[in-house]
């Protein structure tokens, strides 16, 4: 619906039109209508005419903060799929905590009843606020992505001074400093996007269906069963943005910053961004890790552990976070 013509229209708090209200907007760019704020509407709703009867309206949040509530919050790609998450989530989590990041928008398009448990324990504890993605429209995932992506960059415009957009199976990681201090330590006030290298992970199993007890659980933690390396390369790269110095925003990087506003590419040594890729269940094959470059080079594998301080704190967190939701 890109550049498409619609309506938004605006109600108030018994839901009742405010007369005369309706605005003329335009999709752009695609799942996104910027409606003007009017005095007394607490309700708003979008359709093809000024006439005709328009979807249920819904309530507006106020994320207008004149102070950002957030300084560092990750927007984390739609869950969908039948691999059990629950390891993955804590891990992902409590990595990216220690890293500095202090909120994080999940978005859901599929999970099972197990692994929600864990997510919305963390919901409990004010880490995560959750978007449930389900609606009448059918979708290939890679459209929901898409979507999340549009709106995570909206809701965090205000709420998060930086926001990442990573993945599930990608963790921020920093060397010697936390990435929160890596943004801390950035004086240019131009700068709206921070750049980071993959360093792709062997992911050669898979994720434990279930919690049984704590001995299993510290054979699985994944920070210390995968740690072969591929990398870091910038193809597939992820990044840190300032969501107000941002335009438009795709899965990798900024399609449009506003005038003046630059990125910064940061040195691998300071930071990268660990990816766990499996290489069982991939769209474009399988054994990644094993397959040659368009030059006939296999890749070059190494062995890429957290820092032993990190691990500690990691491991502290991840089976505390379990044993809390899980155990009996």
């Amino acid at each position: 619906m890109v550049k498409q013509e619609v309506y938004c229209r605006y109600y108030d708090c018994e839901r009742e039109e405010i007369p005369e209200s309706a605005w003329l907007g335009v999709v752009f760019p695609e799942s996104v209508v910027e409606c003007p704020r009017r005095i007394g509407a607490e309700f708003v709703s979008v359709s093809r005419s000024a006439e005709e009867e328009p979807p249920t309206p819904v309530r507006l949040t106020f994320r207008a903060f004149e102070e950002p509530v957030h300084e560092l919050s990750a927007c984390v790609a739609p869950l969908y799929g039948d691999q059990p998450s629950w390891l993955p989530i804590a891990d992902f989590i409590e990595h990216n905590k220690l890293e500095g990041v202090h909120y994080f928008y999940f978005y859901v398009g599929e999970i099972s009843d197990y692994d929600d448990q864990i997510l919305n324990d963390y919901v409990r504890t004010g880490d995560v606020e959750v978007v449930n993605m389900q609606d009448k429209y059918q979708r290939v995932f890679i459209g929901w992505h898409f979507l999340q992506i549009q709106d995570c960059h909206l809701r965090s415009k205000y709420h998060s001074k930086w926001t990442a957009f990573i993945d599930l199976d990608e963790r921020i990681s920093t060397n010697g400093q936390r990435m929160i201090d890596v943004l801390r330590s950035i004086e240019d006030p131009f700068i709206g996007e921070v750049q980071m290298q993959i360093l792709s992970v062997i992911k050669d199993q898979d994720y434990p269906d279930r919690f049984l007890n704590k001995g299993r659980l510290e054979d699985e933690l994944i920070f210390k069963k995968y740690n072969e390396t591929v990398g870091p390369e910038w193809k597939g790269m992820k990044t840190v943005i300032r969501s107000d110095k941002v335009g438009i925003m795709s899965i990798h990087s900024a399609v449009t910053k506003y005038p003046g506003i630059t990125s910064m590419a940061l040195d691998p040594q300071t930071a990268v961004v660990r990816h766990f890729r499996s290489t069982k269940y991939r769209i474009f094959g399988s054994d990644w890790h094993k397959t040659p470059d368009e030059y006939g080079q296999l890749p070059v594998i190494g062995n890429t552990p957290l820092s032993l301080n990190f691990s500690v704190n990691l491991r502290e967190a991840v089976v505390q976070r379990v044993l809390q939701v899980y155990a009996k």
